[in-house]
């Protein structure tokens, strides 16, 4: 998922996604442990807490936990944002692009990424779980178990080693997912929450406010939402 516009200040917050921050100008990081620096481009690994101070205008680009580049960068994961730093990459950021220059901006951001090593491949079992939990609101822990080919125990540990997240926060972030796409084709908040297998508004604003650090009105009702594919 591509942001490109104004940031807003957020807290600090955690989500299973990669994110890189490109911001021509300038923008203020933390870390979780209260580390700060200020850099054009910042590279943050999934599943670490950090924050950024508000800006003009930037680019955002989430990178889900599941995708080959997040998991690599997850694999060599350094908590202080100033491990996060990345030079200069030369990347200008339109004020309002086409699909092809959103696409063609994805394209240069990710092969900027600097990532040596691929992640090592996930055991079979942890692809068939996260493809019975790419659908589920609910989980089968025995369905799950027997999907999986394990013992409830050593499939939670299987779970939580290769994926990064227990499976109770990996279903969340879906959700969160689900909701965000809901929005994009015009649900309103209640009904995107509905959909995504929230017990309300109230609860999906919450998760939202851990996994994004800011309000969903300001993170989704103030998003004009574009579909490259």
């Amino acid at each position: 998922m591509l942001y490109i516009g104004k940031l807003v200040a957020t807290k600090r917050h955690a989500h299973h996604a990669a994110q890189i921050l490109v911001a021509p100008q300038g923008v203020d990081v933390e870390d979780g442990a209260g580390g700060r620096i200020r850099t054009c481009v910042a590279v943050i690994p999934p599943g670490l807490r950090h924050g950024h101070g508000a800006c003009s205008h930037a680019a955002l680009l989430f990178l889900d936990g599941d995708d080959v580049t997040s998991r690599a960068l997850a694999r060599d994961a350094e908590p202080r944002c100033a491990t996060w730093v990345r030079d200069a990459i030369g990347l200008s950021v339109p004020r309002d692009p086409t699909p092809a220059q959103a696409r063609a901006l994805i394209a240069s951001i990710v092969s900027a990424v600097d990532v040596h090593r691929p992640p090592r491949p996930r055991h079979p079992a942890a692809r068939r779980m996260c493809a019975y939990l790419e659908g589920a609101d609910r989980v089968d822990l025995a369905k799950l178990s027997h999907e999986a080919g394990l013992s409830p125990r050593q499939m939670r540990h299987a779970f939580t080693r290769d994926i990064g997240l227990p499976m109770r926060a990996y279903l969340r972030w879906k959700r969160v997912q689900r909701a965000i796409a809901a929005v994009e084709e015009g649900a309103s908040l209640s009904a995107a929450a509905a959909s995504a297998g929230f017990a309300d508004s109230a609860h999906l604003s919450r998760v939202f406010r851990e996994q994004f650090g800011i309000r969903p009105s300001q993170g989704l009702r103030s998003v004009r939402w574009r579909t490259l594919d």
